[in-house]
């Protein structure tokens, strides 16, 4: 693999969500529609974004020796779930945040309950997206397996439950399985998603799923981190507001000064990891180098 490349990682990562947001403007959610649900979830789903999550799909079917255009119905569906969490996040019952992405969050354009249909409509189109893959049924049958396993209650699902209802005495542990599922499942699911649509075998998918998992944490832990010394300006929503709550998380437990540390150790080792698996991984390592010096 070749050395990562920090510098193309901008352009990349522009390429990537030019690429998913042509994908996206081609789902038509209104079919056989009776509300104007479809407008309300493509309001959030086109609000821009770092699309972070389709760069990994796209960079993983590449590097996994595939055609990336195969993979972008994964993209456009990893994209629209992970839309439908930030639109539930942010409800008052939730986090309980006006902003998002630098607008207003979907319930204050519209109201609470409307926000909570317009996300659950995403959910569920996501699926059906995911199933226009054009690969063979076994294929995608095992994508949409990987895909509700890491939004369901062992992954997604249930770490927001975590992340709503704090243990008094987190650990290290509590907090740790807390970020692999709420965060580090849907970094993990698209490198998975996009090694998968790139014909990956089992071997590539194993070791690719543990630095994805080391992924998921280390982009939670450096987001805790622009919480606490971020702006709202520079991140799109509002900041300090775990701290506020009372919340845990590694940087509560470490500290920032330790926690950019781990960070920045953190990096090096995803990076380290990929170069020792089969394919060209360079534009995921580069992310991962990036990750402790971003601003949002």
């Amino acid at each position: 693999m070749r050395k990562p490349d920090s510098d193309t990682l901008r352009e990349d990562l522009a390429a990537a969500a030019s690429w998913v947001e042509n994908g996206l403007k081609s789902i038509s959610m209104s079919q056989n529609s009776i509300s104007r649900l479809p407008s309300l979830a493509l309001y959030s789903l086109e609000s821009g974004g770092k699309r972070v999550r389709p760069f990994l799909v796209r960079a993983a079917a590449a590097a996994s020796g595939g055609n990336p255009d195969i993979s972008l119905n994964a993209a456009c569906a990893v994209e629209m779930i992970h839309t439908y969490s930030l639109i539930h996040d942010d409800l008052p019952a939730m986090d309980n945040d006006d902003l998002r992405r630098g607008k207003p969050a979907l319930h204050i354009k519209s109201c609470e309950k409307q926000a909570l249909l317009a996300g659950d409509l995403l959910l569920i189109e996501a699926f059906g997206e995911l199933l226009n893959t054009p690969l063979g049924p076994g294929r995608v049958a095992s994508m949409v397996e990987r895909l509700a396993s890491a939004a369901g209650p062992g992954y997604l699902v249930g770490g927001q439950y975590m992340d709503m209802y704090h243990s008094e005495d987190a650990s290290e542990d509590w907090i740790r399985t807390m970020i692999l599922g709420k965060t580090a499942a849907m970094i993990r699911i698209s490198l998975e998603l996009g090694a998968c649509a790139g014909g990956a075998d089992d071997d590539v998918l194993e070791a690719i799923s543990i630095e994805g998992d080391k992924l998921g944490f280390l982009f939670q832990l450096t987001d805790d981190i622009l919480d606490q010394c971020g702006s709202a300006e520079e991140m799109g929503k509002e900041v300090s507001k775990d701290s506020g709550h009372g919340k845990c998380n590694p940087v509560s437990m470490m500290g920032l000064s330790e926690a950019a540390a781990e960070a920045s150790v953190l990096a090096s080792d995803i990076a380290a990891g990929l170069m020792d698996i089969r394919g060209d991984w360079g534009k995921v390592a580069a992310l991962a180098l990036y990750l402790p010096l971003r601003r949002k």
